[in-house]
């Protein structure tokens, strides 16, 4: 009996059959974890700013629920994906690249083109392009890392407020959602260009476009959602430094950390930023040491008498890596402050207990030159109003609970 394929199938095919030319390729990465995880010691209901609860966070918030122990199994940065590049002149190249999330476990939707994909030009002079791509300000965060893919042990602490804000979000805007005040990010509608390298120094710089550009009317002003990031790099040897820059503007992330709601007639307009510096050193020993400090900050334009219009906080974190032949043996920890808030007025507004700790250990074997097989350990620590989670999270998380977790897991790259 003749079927006819979908038309999804049927590209995956042509674009298979189009990567036998030498000059298009297929790859993937496959991150199944087996775990088990759960949260505990969730703040009781009844607390409130006047008995030592942060201001941000609404009494409603406090639960005291706990998510039970059970077993799951995530994919992290699962991915299947196709590039190729054409030679135009003797310095010019374009290129293109077609990244999609995929799912081992058969959970989370695989969304064709959703992961790191562009078309661009790339020379002497350096790299150009459009797409759906990691911003300069998450690039140095991926290497601090103990295996390649973002699994839930890794580093779910910088980038991140806390507020149940997501470890890690794909965008092309601003969602109004927890995502708009996540600083790590991949980022569509974005044009991004890359530096050759000159004397270990390199840099790249994007904007995400203000597609979504609102009217004003007489109930809302108009918005212009944009995201600038940069980055400059220096890489010598063993050594690595990196200082990354990245500012929202009109995303109004602070309404996702207890401020008020963005866009309205009393709050016009805002502007989020982070800085972060990541530097790393690998010894001759096979030791290697990584490093993370930012700051974050959060200012709305916001003239309601007593609202919170900023919220600062800083988040440093540290993995350490000794290799061993085929096994590898790793520890981090991290720590995120309670940080500062200011109300419209000048008047300072609480924000005891949300500040937060994160660590794992764990260790991985090299079964062959693309395959690792890993156990971690890992957890998230919270004060009684902080809510930051692993990725990809239990599930909300309520403000106070720990999660913590074990699990096996398997890497394999083609």
């Amino acid at each position: 009996m003749r079927r006819n394929l979908p038309p999804f199938v049927l590209a995956l095919v042509t674009l298979a059959a189009s990567a036998q030319a030498p000059d298009v390729q297929i790859y993937g990465t496959l991150l199944p974890f087996l775990e088990s995880v759960k949260t505990t010691g969730s703040t009781a209901p009844g607390l409130t700013p006047a008995l030592g609860g942060a201001a941000q966070v609404p009494g409603s918030a406090y639960t005291g629920l706990d998510l039970p122990s059970r077993l799951r199994i995530t994919s992290g940065t699962s991915n299947l994906g196709f590039r190729g590049a054409w030679k135009l002149g003797e310095d010019l190249q374009v290129f293109w690249q077609v990244e999609s999330a995929i799912s081992p476990d058969g959970d989370a939707p695989n969304t064709l083109a959703g992961r790191n994909s562009a078309v661009g030009l790339k020379g002497s002079w350096g790299t150009a392009f459009y797409g759906n791509w990691d911003t300069p300000y998450k690039f140095p965060l991926l290497a601090v890392g103990p295996l390649r893919g973002l699994s839930p042990f890794d580093n779910a602490l910088t980038a991140n407020p806390g507020f149940n804000v997501p470890g890690t979000t794909t965008q092309s805007g601003r969602v109004n959602g927890k995502a708009d005040a996540a600083f790590n990010r991949r980022q569509g509608n974005s044009v991004q260009y890359w530096s050759p390298v000159w004397n270990g120094f390199s840099a790249r710089v994007g904007i995400s476009v203000d597609e979504g550009r609102t009217t004003a009317t007489a109930a809302a002003p108009s918005i212009s959602p944009t995201i600038y990031s940069g980055l400059v790099t220096y890489a010598q040897g063993p050594l690595k430094v990196s200082y990354g820059f990245e500012r929202h503007s009109d995303y109004f992330g602070l309404s996702q950390l207890g401020g008020s709601a963005g866009a309205t007639l009393t709050n016009r307009s805002s502007s989020d930023t982070g800085q972060e510096l990541v530097a790393s050193y690998a010894f001759p020993t096979g030791t290697k040491v990584s490093a993370v400090a930012e700051q974050l900050t959060y200012e709305a334009d916001d003239t309601a008498a007593g609202a919170i219009r900023q919220y600062k906080r800083t988040n440093w974190y540290t993995l350490v890596q000794q290799q061993l032949g085929r096994h590898q043996l790793w520890a981090a920890y991290g720590r995120g402050s309670a940080g500062s808030a200011q109300r419209v007025g000048g008047g300072g507004a609480s924000t005891d207990g949300l500040e937060g700790t994160q660590w794992s250990a764990g260790y991985s074997y090299a079964i062959a030159k693309n395959v690792d097989l890993f156990m971690s350990c890992f957890g998230m620590t919270n004060g009684r109003s902080g809510s930051l989670a692993e990725f990809p999270p239990v599930g909300t998380v309520a403000p106070g609970a720990s999660t913590t977790g074990t699990g096996l897991g398997l890497l394999l790259t083609f």
